[in-house]
């Protein structure tokens, strides 16, 4: 914006997945983890851990990871705001955090998820 370099006739919103290592975890272990507890692991162990990412499924398959959320200038294909959210955010709830007031009175593209 500051170099005149997003042209501001629209914009275009989406999501795609980005798979992370499945974790292989204990019952007890996913547990805790959803109840914002830490599982008893080594530090090693720890640091080996991705207790952010989440399952969701797409077109009947699951995957594992987090989902980047954008938005990008419809006449120059810049992104223009982005947002990463465990993959099982729906697309839909990020929205009002893509859009902002130069989107004002311009044309809002997106896919069926919004």
């Amino acid at each position: 914006r500051k170099h005149d370099l997003v042209l501001n006739k629209g914009s275009i919103v989406d999501a795609s997945i980005v798979k992370a290592p499945i974790q292989r975890n204990t019952k007890e272990e996913n547990d805790q983890i959803k109840n914002g507890e830490s599982p008893d692991w080594t530090e090693k162990k720890s640091q080996h851990k991705d207790v952010d990412a989440s399952w969701t499924s797409k077109n009947g398959k699951n995957y594992y990871g987090y989902k980047n959320h954008i938005k990008i200038d419809q006449a120059s294909k810049l992104i223009t705001a982005c947002q990463v959210t465990p993959a099982h955010v729906h697309d839909s709830q990020m929205m009002f955090d893509l859009i902002d007031k130069y989107d004002k009175g311009h044309s809002l593209y997106a896919d069926s998820a919004y």
